[in-house]
């Protein structure tokens, strides 16, 4: 490999999406349905073809992050990977349900937690992860890891040069943005637990689903 991975953040409304860019390029998250316009134009302006993105790699399966695959992988070919746990999700075109861990879960449920917002286009995965995943077939100096609490299947990339991209893992808080846990989990001890993991690997910056990256400075009420 070459270089580092280069990580370029698409802004989909509230959700981030991720270009990552090495010898390969590949794509993590897709965003609401209805957000591939706006990823592929943002990947033609890094002078990236659609047919360059070998690979779709969902942190987990909620709308706002899978919502737009199954109209990606029509668009470029990649492949579409997500955590075995998650799998069904996609298959079902459903997140299911949320389970919010503070007043500011509550409140986001009322406001995105409808039908409508849980529904998206369903797809059968190509690749099941299920345990740490190397992305070097891809062209990226990178590893999958299983980071799970949000969801059971929720997972983060560890890139070679220190970027982490933790899908919703991490968010930022209300009003301030500093770095917190997720806003709904289906277990909040493995999300705590999560942290500690994405922490251990001593990152140089952290790129979540919602927001502005972090430093690992910014949790020091975690240590």
């Amino acid at each position: 490999m070459t270089a580092v991975p280069e990580v370029h953040r698409i802004r989909l409304g509230i959700t981030n999406a991720y270009l990552v860019r090495q010898e390969g390029a590949m794509l993590i998250d897709t965003g609401y349905p209805g957000s591939e316009d706006a990823i592929l134009e943002a990947a033609e302006g890094l002078g990236i073809a659609p047919g360059e993105i070998r690979l779709i790699l969902l942190t987990h399966g909620h709308g706002d992050h899978a919502g737009s695959a199954q109209r990606l992988r029509q668009m470029t070919g990649a492949k579409v990977a997500v955590h075995a746990n998650d799998a069904e999700k996609l298959r079902n075109g459903h997140q299911g349900p949320l389970h919010p861990t503070c007043i500011s879960g509550w409140l986001m449920r009322l406001l995105i937690g409808g039908e409508k917002n849980a529904r998206f286009p369903p797809l059968e995965p190509d690749i099941l992860i299920a345990d740490r995943y190397d992305l070097r077939a891809f062209g990226i100096d990178g590893t999958v890891i299983p980071t799970p609490g949000h969801t059971s299947g929720s997972v983060s990339v560890r890139l070679a040069g220190g970027d982490i991209i933790v899908g919703d893992a991490v968010f930022p808080q209300i009003p301030f943005g500093e770095p917190g846990l997720p806003f709904f989990a289906d277990a909040l001890d493995e999300a705590k637990r999560s942290i500690g993991i994405i922490l251990a690997g001593k990152p140089a910056r952290i790129h979540p689903g919602h927001g502005d990256p972090f430093l690992p400075d910014d949790f020091a009420q975690y240590r």
